[in-house]
C-alpha cells in the first residue's frame, strides 16, 4: 500500500467511524431516502438543522469530489501547492454553505494538513465503508444485449445470494462480441459465463 493510499484510508476510516458513533449516540437512524441534498448548497442549509448521518456525509463528500474532478481548472487549483489551503477551503465553503458541521470540521483538518486534494480519494474510500455498512456490493455486469425485466429480477436475487449482500449496486454495460451469456465482476472476482469464452475454450482444444 502506497503512502498516499494509507493516508486516504486513515482519513476515510476515521471519519466514517466518528460519524457512525455520533449517529448511534444521538439515536439518529435516518435513511438515505430522508436526506435532503438541497441543504448542502442552501444558505439556509443544514449546519445545525441537518442531523448527523453517515449518508449525508457521504453525499457531501461525493459532491465535493465531483466539483474537484469536474474540470481541469479545479483539478489544477486543488493540486497546486502554491495556492494556500485556506483559499481552497473558503472556495468549498462558499460553493457549499450548508455542509454539516462534521464535514466542515473534516475539511478544516484536511486544509491544516495540506490534504484537500485528497478529497476525491477519501470520498471513494468512505463510500466503500458505506457499502459494507449497508451490506451492499457493487457488481458490474457485461452482457451482449439488454436484459429482460423478469430475468433481471432473478439475476439480482441470485447476486444477493452469491455475494451475501442485502443490496446490489449494479452497473450494466453491453458487448455484442460476447454473443450470449454474461460476465459478472465484483469484489475483485470475475466470472465469465459468455458464449464467446465457450467458443474460445472449444477452439483452443482443437
Amino acid at each position: 500500500m502506497s503512502f498516499s493510499k494509507k493516508i486516504v484510508t486513515t482519513y476515510s476510516k476515521s471519519l466514517f467511524q466518528n460519524v457512525s458513533f455520533l449517529q448511534k449516540s444521538k439515536g439518529n437512524l435516518e435513511s438515505a431516502k430522508n436526506f435532503d441534498i438541497s441543504k448542502i448548497i442552501s444558505t439556509n442549509g443544514g449546519q445545525n438543522n441537518q442531523s448527523i448521518n453517515v449518508y449525508a456525509v457521504g453525499e457531501e463528500l461525493s459532491l465535493i469530489r465531483s466539483l474537484i474532478l469536474s474540470s481541469n481548472k479545479f483539478k489544477i487549483l486543488f493540486n497546486n501547492p502554491t495556492i494556500p489551503e485556506s483559499q481552497k477551503l473558503d472556495l468549498l465553503l462558499t460553493i457549499f454553505p450548508g455542509l454539516t458541521l462534521i464535514t466542515r470540521s473534516f475539511l478544516k483538518v484536511l486544509a491544516e494538513k495540506s490534504h484537500l486534494s485528497l478529497v476525491p480519494e477519501v470520498s471513494d474510500e468512505y463510500n466503500e465503508f458505506l457499502l459494507k455498512f449497508n451490506s451492499s456490493t457493487r457488481v458490474k455486469l457485461i452482457t451482449p444485449s439488454a436484459l429482460q425485466e423478469s430475468y433481471g429480477l432473478l439475476l439480482l436475487k441470485t447476486l444477493k445470494t452469491l455475494t451475501k449482500s442485502n443490496e446490489i449496486i449494479l452497473s450494466v454495460s453491453y458487448d455484442p462480441q460476447l454473443l450470449g451469456g454474461l460476465i459478472i465482476e465484483y469484489n475483485s472476482t470475475s466470472t465469465d459465463a459468455s458464449i464467446l469464452k465457450e467458443f474460445s475454450l472449444f477452439f483452443s482444444e482443437l
